[in-house]
């Protein structure tokens, strides 16, 4: 672990952003407060298809069935509205 003052940190930012990502742990610290620097995963899109996304509360037990079926009638109904 590689441990910087803020001052160290930002002479070197770009070389530390490159070791962090490489996996190194490196903390920056400034006074009495201390942060890590590390990879951020990259971001994925959270928008999935509408049945995935009811596959995926059911797994969650936070929807039952009839409360799927409940709302994929609404979600026909609005739509059918919407095409008319």
């Amino acid at each position: 672990m590689k441990a910087l003052t803020v001052q160290e940190a930002s002479r070197n930012l770009s070389e530390l952003l490159h070791c962090a990502v490489a996996g190194e742990e490196i903390t920056i610290q400034d006074g009495t407060s201390t942060v890590l620097l590390q990879p951020v995963a990259a971001p994925t899109s959270n928008r999935v298809q509408g049945r995935e996304a009811l596959r995926q509360l059911q797994k969650q037990s936070r929807l039952t069935s009839a409360l799927a079926e409940s709302y994929l009638r609404e979600v026909k109904a609005e739509r059918l509205a919407q095409e008319n």
